[in-house]
């Protein structure tokens, strides 16, 4: 069977953890090359992997006739020159979020877009969770307006020292991004105006003014605990409800014949007692292995944290469970990675159109995200 063959550029962290697994293990792709200026990266995944070869010099990867996908993992500042040299080699490009850094790096972006035949998704893959999926399609025929609002709050501590790339980049960029792009996918609109308050770069709120008098709110944000989870959402309309707890538990009010769903997680890990005990499981369990983990994660040590204690005992007892053989990261929910790569990746193959986030849905949410940041800076609402 013919498979896609893949080429990295870039293998950093989020690459290492999400999408060199996903391709490693698919039944439609193979990893074809991987370039990283890293050279003990790629000793680590020539002999963990199966793997064509591995380099130092990325355009190794844009001359290869034999790689049909590129997989951009760069800092975001390279992104779009990489989707640029990438589309005018003649691949299929899928890079991480954000797509560019401005409204000039977008244009450029969408005219290599438009003169090459090649696809080009953004990594929002949100769009792709089972979750978002099916609450969409829950609301597809309630009347509007609606009221949304998001909470995508986390610390990382590790961008905001001295000396990181990130120190003086706006969250609301290369995070909230993520959000932006979501938000108008699940709308299938545009915002009229914006409006933000907070810092330069790290913590905000935001207000997003639809023109069919849907509003949105979103926090996005480095504040918080590692031992409370990252995002949630709630959807409202008249005399209907959603929520959505980190992509894990979603409650249905107001939809006759609808229950409340739970999803597994993505890797897989604990899915029969997530079924089982819920959420709160998922919570409970996540806190302790996050505090075992402490010992040999730096970045945690920095933290005061605290084992989530319910007031009423659980259905379900942790001391049942070997924390210890399972690493913390493997607790992350389903958010579509796996999804929107598997399916750039056979709309590849089969020749289709792919439903991934384009050059378009990228150059709106730097659009968005650019007119917030004016917003901060003003003190005002700002037209899109």
């Amino acid at each position: 069977m013919r498979k896609a063959q893949i080429g990295f550029i870039g293998a950093g962290s989020f690459i290492s953890y999400r999408h060199l697994p996903a391709a490693r293990d698919s039944r439609i792709m193979e990893i074809r090359v991987i370039a990283d200026l890293d050279e003990q990266i790629l000793k680590k995944y020539s002999s963990s992997m199966p793997v064509g070869y591995t380099t130092t010099d990325y355009k190794k990867v844009l001359s290869d006739p034999k790689v049909d996908i590129v997989i951009i993992g760069t800092k975001q500042d390279l992104h779009a020159k990489f989707i640029i040299e990438s589309l005018d080699a003649g691949k299929w490009v899928l890079c991480e979020k954000p797509m560019s850094q401005n409204d000039e790096e977008s244009q450029a972006v969408l005219a290599a877009e438009r003169r090459n035949r090649g696809k080009l998704a953004i990594g929002f893959n949100r769009r792709f969770a089972t979750a978002y999926a099916d609450a969409k399609l829950l609301m597809k025929n309630v009347e509007r307006p609606w009221y949304i609002n998001y909470r995508l709050m986390s610390p990382n501590p590790d961008k905001h020292k001295p000396g990181s790339f990130y120190e003086h980049e706006p969250r609301i960029h290369y995070e909230g991004c993520h959000i932006i792009d979501l938000i108008c996918w699940f709308l299938e609109e545009t915002p009229k105006r914006v409006f933000m308050t907070g810092d330069k770069y790290f913590n905000n709120c935001c207000i997003l003014d639809f023109p069919d008098g849907s509003q949105v709110s979103f926090m996005c944000g480095s504040m918080g605990t590692v031992c409370y989870w990252k995002e949630y959402m709630e959807i409202f309309s008249h005399y209907h409800a959603i929520t959505i707890s980190d992509f894990v538990d979603m409650r249905v009010r107001g939809f006759k014949g609808e229950f409340d769903r739970i999803y597994p997680l993505y890797y897989g890990v604990l899915a029969e007692e997530i079924l089982k005990y819920g959420f709160d499981f998922y919570e409970v369990y996540g806190s302790k292995a996050i505090l075992q983990a402490r010992n040999e994660n730096p970045l945690l040590k920095e933290m005061e944290l605290e084992l989530v204690r319910r007031p009423v005992p659980g259905a379900f007892d942790l001391a049942n469970y070997d924390i210890s053989q399972q690493d913390y990261l493997n607790l992350s929910p389903e958010k579509g990675w796996v999804t929107s790569l598997e399916h750039f990746a056979q709309c590849f193959l089969d020749g289709s159109e792919p439903h991934n986030a384009d050059g378009k849905a990228g150059a709106l949410s730097t659009q968005i995200a650019d007119a917030l940041i004016r917003s901060l800076d003003t003190g005002t609402a700002v037209e899109v």
